[in-house]
């Protein structure tokens, strides 16, 4: 009956999600209950991007992603989506 118990059953629990970043793009899973802040720590280490992970903004289309604390589930993402990674302000 509870939530956890389908954690690691299948992939219906994970997304493969492709990032646009300001060094080009990368694609890579993440749990559905990640939460954005991860999505952005991921790409600062892959893409090894200067900056701190509140240096960025991540949008899907035009809807911005905030708070960064939030699940990529509750945004609605779908397996294949694409997202952008952005540099906020003049920092980075």
């Amino acid at each position: 009956m509870s939530k956890d118990d389908d954690k690691g059953r299948g992939s219906d629990d994970r997304l493969t999600l492709t990032i646009g970043t300001p060094k080009g793009p990368f694609t890579a899973d993440f749990a559905k209950t990640a939460k954005v802040s991860d999505v952005i720590e991921a790409a600062i280490k892959r893409m090894k991007l200067s900056g701190a992970p509140e240096d960025f903004e991540v949008f899907h289309g035009d809807q911005e992603f905030k708070p960064v604390t939030r699940t990529l589930v509750s945004f609605g993402l779908a397996d294949g989506d694409k997202l952008l990674l952005a540099a906020q302000g003049e920092g980075v």
